[in-house]
């Protein structure tokens, strides 16, 4: 109801918005004198519709602004082109245009970018127009804005519509002074003066739109980029080419008028060469200038030698422009309409010399220019005007908000931040900014600059909101926020094993006095880097997730967090990209993981399986298993963790063979080997080490006598087996009391067959066993010692009701005979009839029965101990995990059987009695199916059970289709064959045993039919041969491509899953206790007994071995400062090597989609080279085909004269070099 409520809330506050923006909509149409609207949809470009507004000269600029950001849906660009030219047509080079092209994506690839025009196709806008179409990302469009004259537009008059879509359709024949719209921009703004075939109304309102989106971009008092979005402004620059008079004016008014810089492409001609040519002279004669000029003078000296500055740069624009235009037509034309261009020239470059900016496209250079490059150049050069440090400061904010803007860090780099002084500003918001948008490589930049992170997160309202900003509602915990992320978000993703108190401790929460200092000293021990990376996992950014985990500690351990964190995402939300970002982390902990062990085997092993406080006291290896983490539990080094905790203390070098002998022979184990630790480490665990020495077993040991040798063992507090490990350090002494010696030997051996049968393997060995014994013990009873407790009636299980009535009738008959015919009669003792001997009545169940239903009963006690055992705090969660595993639910459907079967084998109803036989023989068969369990430990048969698993899923479809096509021919048949029959229960099962086993080949159905010749019997007959083509030929060959399909595709992964399942047996008999069914019942009363008396009673003694068996099954140790300093030392360096290389090796896969997405485009020159080379080559082939073929046409000709053909004449062989070369010349010209 509350989802409803919610949902029906937010319906309503749509409703509401949307008639707001409606209403606000029809405002700006009322105040922008909106004359027609709508969209328009081109006939070679449907898949583009662009919107278009019809307005006067005199509307508000500001408000088609705001109409604009409405349209885009609230979206600001963060730059805005302008782009001017020629307004004939012009044609751009190959090269010129090439790089123009890719500049300009590049641009939009990196940032949201609009693109003004003029939005008629001619001139520039139609490469504009092209370069659109062919942008090959369409992810990252390019926002072309077209500002026409009304009256100038060719079939304007389709476009006199209000809000709806017009098919713009190119008049054949355009009039003077018209011209046809570019199909490729998405808006398009008329301005209609009234007027037509008039130009320059769009002109003066495309000045007022640009300066109206720019604003004050680029005056200090508006630096930061959070200032500039509340004002509105965007930057905004006019990048020319070519160009001619009127594009001189438009420069003119943007530098000097609206302060907005500009980029002209230098080599396209016209207007920027001029530009570009007084420019640099200006600079040149400036610079000799004051080169000269040592001692300071008078305004009068400088505004003199401005003049003759002024004067030389128009005598050389003047020779050089004879010298390009031999009719001297730009000099008449920059005197022209009484405006003096050159003056307009040079203002822009004396008065605003920063806000003019080039890049040079000449054709013939061999460096290319970057486009996007340039662009952010020209907004950089803006904002550095001031020298003072206060202003200095401000700049490089700017300067960094636009660099970061597009993304751009190698500006940054070379431009911006040059040496490290420049880092000493405030950078926290853009450092924020960057977090929240993703932004790794800033991040990057900023860490390897020693970006204060603590300063920055010096309290959890940071954090905090970091989580907010990222729609996560936590609930407010003023002592400790924090806490309440890691219990309301990441636990519920992790699990409950994961501790918080061992991060947060509860009792440690301060009175409300004492808040604010406990935060402080608490913030000092908080790892920021790893609170960076757990909010960067959760909320689903992977880049910065491996810049943060590369930074941190605990390598491994995080990776494996990140990896069950987002499979349990993947999982929530079904998303299959969390599980690639979840393998990736996997990757690199399987790498650290190797090169670990590979080079600190002993220091690695303690790692798996030590506790990490950091991380909730979690370990590599239970994580790894919460995960899934399969390719990780597969490793070597985990693997001989397993083995060595599988063997308990014994050393497994030994062999299988003497263990089995000692599991049948107990009191051979006291004299097997044992080791001191359950994990071993090859380096300290040394011979000397082990119990191997059983020919001086009965000597003395004290550990008083201890040599300094042990002095520096490993100081691990292990967990595991702790009821063992306190007493198994010793030294042997030889002492002369020789029943001292007996009794300490004596006592040594009772532990070594205590450490012997708590070995999960022992447990393992003796559940075999009694598994085993238990499967003869049912099969017995079944066979041979199930009889009922009461006289049965009928000598059938279930007999029908004819039967049934007889059997009454007899018995009465029976009742009535005298006792003197009894053996006649075949009477039994009770005066009923003789019946089968597994029908004869017995007083009470036989022992094994008994004995069968007592160890039952064992085994469902078992079952609820593994239930209580689990981990997992509630009694829901517990069942969850429970019956997540097959063989529990297994175990829980066979236990069941058997006590509704033992139920009604009490109730003195036959029918009763013949439904509990049928229960127990389908539970047998459970039973045995149960055994396949027990064969997952052997590691040859282990990958063999995993592959049948999985044919099973296989199987399920295939007897869903078999099922239809034997129901397909059975019915229609067996309808034919015998006709309508009363109705039966043994019908189907004979419809089914008529078609299933023709699948096999037991045509019997074939004698039924072969000889009749009615019109059925043919039917029947077709109907065989159709079902014997599908079912015998396809879809028996069906199954087997699927077995053979699930073979192929699980063999290389078969291994792999059953070493992460070997995890799962490790610690099933772990835990189990050391007495297999039934005798596990008096282990069951040792436990019970132990927890009465510590948890009811709470004797000391008792707490302590309850803690013992509780930890007993735990895979952790608790690893001293030295230890964890040493393995976390090891584990970052490692860390560290293995992120650099996946660095390098994702950099070069970059590398190559980049060499895929951007082809290069040839220019003709490199082109026709190419092509030459291909035809020498082909030429060189040839020519030494030839070769080859007179040399056989010589042998030949020899030949034929040696038979007798002497007056043979042989023609004069020219040289094809000639041939060759004008070939070649005429190929060239091809």
């Amino acid at each position: 109801m509350t989802n409803n409520a919610t949902d029906h809330r937010l319906d309503i506050r749509s409703l509401n918005t949307s008639r707001m923006y409606r209403n606000d909509n029809n405002h700006l149409f009322e105040t922008l004198q909106i004359k027609s609207h709508g969209t328009i949809t081109f006939p070679r470009n449907y898949c583009n519709r662009a919107n278009f507004i019809r307005i006067p000269p005199n509307a508000p600029p500001a408000q088609v602004k705001k109409l604009f950001f409405r349209q885009r849906l609230h979206t600001r660009p963060s730059l805005v082109i302008s782009v001017i030219g020629s307004a004939r047509e012009y044609s751009m080079k190959s090269k010129l245009f090439r790089i123009f092209r890719q500049g300009l994506i590049r641009v939009a690839k990196s940032t949201d970018v609009w693109v003004l025009t003029n939005g008629i196709n001619s001139s520039i806008t139609k490469l504009l127009g092209e370069i659109n179409r062919t942008n090959p990302d369409p992810s990252q469009p390019i926002h072309l804005i077209g500002i026409a004259p009304w009256g100038c537009v060719s079939g304007v008059e389709q476009l006199d519509v209000h809000g709806t879509n017009v098919i713009y359709n190119k008049p054949k024949t355009d009039e003077k002074d018209e011209t046809p719209l570019e199909p490729n921009h998405a808006h398009f703004i008329f301005i209609d003066n009234d007027t037509k075939h008039e130009f320059g109304s769009e002109l003066e309102f495309r000045s007022l739109f640009e300066k109206s989106i720019s604003g004050n971009s680029f005056s200090l008092q508006n630096a930061t980029k959070d200032k500039l979005q509340q004002a509105g402004n965007i930057p905004v620059v006019l990048v020319v080419i070519e160009g001619g008079l009127e594009t001189i004016k438009k420069v003119h008014e943007n530098v000097i008028k609206n302060k907005i810089p500009v980029l002209l492409l230098q080599g396209t001609g016209g207007c920027c060469d001029l530009f570009a040519k007084c420019y640099h002279l200006y600079n040149e004669y400036h610079t000799n200038v004051k080169s000269s000029d040592q001692t300071n003078e008078d305004p009068s000296t400088i505004k003199e030698k401005n003049e003759q500055i002024k004067s030389k740069l128009r005598e050389k624009l003047e020779i050089i422009d004879n010298k390009l235009n031999p009719g001297s037509t730009m000099n008449s034309s920059i005197e022209q309409d009484g405006i003096d261009y050159f003056e307009l020239i040079y203002a822009c470059i004396e008065r605003r010399n920063m806000f003019l900016n080039f890049i040079d496209l000449k054709a013939h250079s061999h460096i290319e220019a970057d486009f996007d490059l340039a662009i952010l150049q020209a907004l950089l050069n803006v904002t550095s005007n001031d020298d003072s440090f206060e202003a200095n400061k401000e700049q490089k904010r700017e300067q960094l908000n636009l660099a970061f803007e597009w993304k751009r860090i190698d500006i940054i780099k070379n431009f911006i931040m040059k040496d490290e002084k420049d880092w000493k500003i405030e950078l926290n918001d853009l450092f924020e900014k960057a977090l929240v948008q993703n932004q790794t490589s800033f991040i990057q930049l900023f860490l390897d600059h020693d970006f204060p992170l603590n300063d920055l997160f010096e309290d959890y309202e940071k954090l905090v909101t970091l989580y907010k900003n990222e729609n996560y509602n936590i609930t407010e915990d003023f002592n400790n926020p924090l806490r309440a992320i890691y219990k309301e978000i990441i636990q519920p993703l992790i699990g409950d094993f994961f501790q918080i108190d061992t991060i947060f401790p509860p009792d440690d929460v301060p009175l409300n006095n004492q808040t604010k200092n406990y935060s402080l000293s608490i913030i000092n021990e908080i790892d920021v880097e790893k609170e960076l990376f757990l909010w960067s996992v959760l909320t689903n950014k992977q880049e910065l997730a491996l810049l943060f985990w590369a930074r941190g500690k605990n390598k491994v351990c995080a990776a494996l967090i990140a990896t069950l964190l987002y499979k349990s995402k993947a999982r929530k939300e079904k998303d299959e990209s969390f599980i690639e970002w979840a393998d990736e982390f996997q990757n690199l902990a399987v790498e650290i993981l190797e090169k670990f062990y590979s080079t600190n085997p002993y220091e690695c092993t303690q790692a798996i399986i030590r506790e990490i406080p950091q991380f909730g006291n979690v370990t590599w290896l239970h994580l790894a298993v919460m995960a899934e983490a399969k390719l990780f539990i597969a490793q070597k080094a985990i693997q001989d963790v397993l083995s060595d905790i599988w063997y308990g203390y014994i050393n497994h070098r030994i062999g299988n063979k003497k263990i089995i002998l000692a599991s049948l022979i107990p009191f051979y184990s006291g004299f097997l080997p044992y080791h001191k630790e359950l994990v071993e480490g090859s380096k300290k665990c040394k011979k000397s080490d082990n119990f191997e020495d059983t020919s001086n077993f009965f000597q003395y040991r004290s550990p008083r006598s201890r040599p300094t040798s042990d002095s520096g063992s490993d100081p691990v507090c292990t967990k595991l087996m702790d009821d063992f490990s306190d007493d198994v350090e010793s030294v042997i002494v030889t002492n002369n009391n020789s029943w001292e010696s007996i009794k300490c030997g004596m006592n040594q051996y009772i532990k070594n067959v205590l450490l012997f049968l708590h070995a999960p393997y022992v447990k393992y060995l003796y559940n075999v066993y009694s598994h085993i014994i238990f499967l003869m013990l049912f099969s017995y009873v079944i066979l041979f010692d199930f009889f009922p407790i009461y006289d049965f009636i009928s000598d059938k299980c279930l007999p029908s009701i004819e039967e049934l009535h007889d059997s009454r009738i007899s018995i009465n008959n029976a009742q009535k005979r005298s006792f003197s015919n009894r053996t006649k009669q075949k009477i039994t003792v009770t005066g009923i009839p003789s019946v089968e001997y597994g029908f004869q009545r017995h007083h009470r169940p036989r022992t094994t029965e008994l004995i069968l239903i007592i160890w039952m009963f064992t085994l469902f006690c078992e079952e609820i101990r593994q239930i209580i055992a689990m981990e997992v705090q509630s009694v829901y969660g517990k069942l969850v995990a429970y019956f997540s595993v097959v063989w529990n639910k297994l175990d829980v459907l066979a236990i069941s059987l058997f006590f509704i079967a033992f139920v009604l084998r009490l109730l003195p109803i036959n029918q009763c009695f013949c439904g509990a036989r049928v229960l127990l023989a389908l539970d047998l068969t459970l039973w045995y199916i149960r055994t396949l369990d027990m064969f997952s430990a052997v590691k040859r048969l282990g990958p063999k059970l995993v592959m049948i698993g999985e044919m099973v899923h296989d199987m399920k479809f295939f007897m869903l289709v078999i099922t239809v096509f034997i129901l397909a021919f059975g019915v229609p048949a067996y309808s034919l064959m015998y006709g309508v029959e009363k109705f039966s229960w043994s019908i189907p099962r004979s419809i089914i045993n008529m078609a299933y086993w023709q699948i096999f080949g037991e045509l019997t159905i074939l004698d039924e039919i072969e000889k009749n010749y009615d019109i059925s019997g043919y039917i029947v007959f077709i109907l065989l041969i159709l079902y014997m083509i599908v079912a015998s030929v396809l879809l028996i060959n069906l199954l087997i491509a699927m077995l053979s399909n699930t073979f192929d595709r699980l063999h290389m992964d078969t291994d792999c899953i059953w070493k992460f399942q070997h995890y799962s047996l490790v610690s099933y008999y772990l835990t189990r206790p050391t007495l297999p069914p039934p005798l596990v019942a008096f282990s069951h009363i040792y436990r019970l007994t132990i927890y009465f008396f510590s948890h009811i009673r709470k004797i000391k003694w008792f707490q302590t071995k309850y803690l013992q068996h509780t930890n007993r099954a735990k895979f952790k140790i608790s690893a001293d400062e030295v230890l964890t300093k040493q393995i976390e030392g090891i584990e970052d360096a490692l860390g560290n090597e293995v992120y650099f290389v996946s660095l390098k090796t994702e950099r070069k896969q970059l590398d190559r989609q980049n060499d895929l997405y951007e082809q290069r485009v040839h220019s003709p020159q490199e082109t026709v080279l190419n092509k030459i080379k291909i035809l020498e080559n082909q030429v060189l082939t040839i020519q030494n085909q030839q070769v080859n073929m007179f040399e056989y046409m010589e042998y030949l000709m020899n030949g034929i004269k040696k038979i007798g053909g002497d007056d043979i004449e042989m023609p004069k062989r020219s040289s094809p070099s000639a041939e060759l070369i004008c070939m070649l010349a005429i190929l060239t010209k091809i």
